[in-house]
């Protein structure tokens, strides 16, 4: 019996995940992953409580890969290479888990994420922030780093919406990186001017 449970748990999932995906998490309702998922709506109700829940464990474990690759690409070590092959490692390590997590990571950053997910991606952009600084804490300012983290976010939103396959993501991903950390470098010399 618990098979079949942790089946329709699976296929809840999978299900809420296509709505949320297709229409947005804000347009989807209980009653459209119940009709997806081709199971009623107390049934759906005896899994998962509410809507939230349902996104809540979706994005559990993406939240956690996620942030293990941050932890990676934020790493002090990087710093011994050029800003090409930093830009080449952090793809490297970034792109499984976007190609991975697509439809988990277009929830999280997309204009109607919910509550959970707003605050993931924020702890996400303020890590980022914290080694933006890091980077060059004199010449940094935290407004720039802001900035930067913020034009990050959005176009890694842009290439998820705009780039479906997975090696054309992998070079958008790449020369985003590429830009970002060629500005950094830029804006510190500047600075030191």
């Amino acid at each position: 019996m618990q098979i079949q449970k942790d089946h329709i748990r699976a296929k809840i999932l999978e299900s809420a995940l296509e709505e949320f995906s297709s229409k947005g998490y804000r347009n989807a309702t209980m009653s459209s992953v119940a009709t997806r998922c081709e199971i009623s709506k107390s049934n759906l109700y005896r899994y998962f409580p509410s809507k939230e829940d349902i996104c809540r464990e979706l994005l559990t474990v993406p939240s956690m890969e996620i942030m293990k690759v941050m932890n990676v690409i934020t790493g002090t070590e990087l710093l011994i290479y050029s800003n090409d092959e930093i830009a080449e490692k952090m793809t490297d390590i970034l792109s499984p888990v976007i190609f991975k997590y697509r439809k988990e990571l277009m929830i999280i950053i997309g204009p109607d994420a919910p509550e959970d997910a707003t605050r993931f991606k924020e702890s996400v952009e303020k890590n980022l922030m914290k080694n933006f600084l890091a980077f060059d804490p004199e010449r940094t300012a935290e407004g720039f780093a802001e900035t930067l983290v913020k034009m990050l976010m959005s176009g890694i939103e842009n290439i998820l919406i705009n780039h479906t396959s997975d090696e054309n993501t992998k070079k958008q991903i790449n020369s985003l990186l590429r830009y970002h950390l060629r500005g950094v470098l830029a804006f510190s010399t500047l600075r030191s001017e």
